[in-house]
């Protein structure tokens, strides 16, 4: 059974770790879950390469799994690394919805 995703709206800071690509970037967070979340950048992306998030206080690391170009931008799949998963009790993102509330 997969975790269960939230979907959420939240700018958060991206900063990638490659040599050829620009450091820091502001993101907007679209879905989290303990394992990962989705961005959307308007800045490109590249799959595979090592990421850091920050979200307020909070503090994730991981890699971006999945880049797809789209008309506005690129969606990305971050999975998080083991020793920095999400947990709600440390960062709430501020617009959050558990999508298996609605009716």
């Amino acid at each position: 059974m997969e975790p269960p995703r939230f979907l959420c709206s939240q700018l958060v800071s991206l900063t990638r770790n490659c040599a050829d690509c620009p450091a820091n970037t502001i993101v907007n967070l679209e879905e989290i879950w303990i394992q990962g979340a989705i961005l959307e950048s308007e800045t490109p992306l590249k799959s595979g390469i090592e990421i850091e998030l920050r979200c307020g206080g909070a503090f994730f690391t991981g890699r971006l799994v999945d880049v797809e170009p789209h008309e506005f931008g690129w969606r990305a799949e971050v999975e998080f690394s083991p020793e920095t998963p999400w947990n709600p009790e440390q960062f709430r993102p501020d617009h959050l919805l558990d999508p298996t509330k609605l009716g």
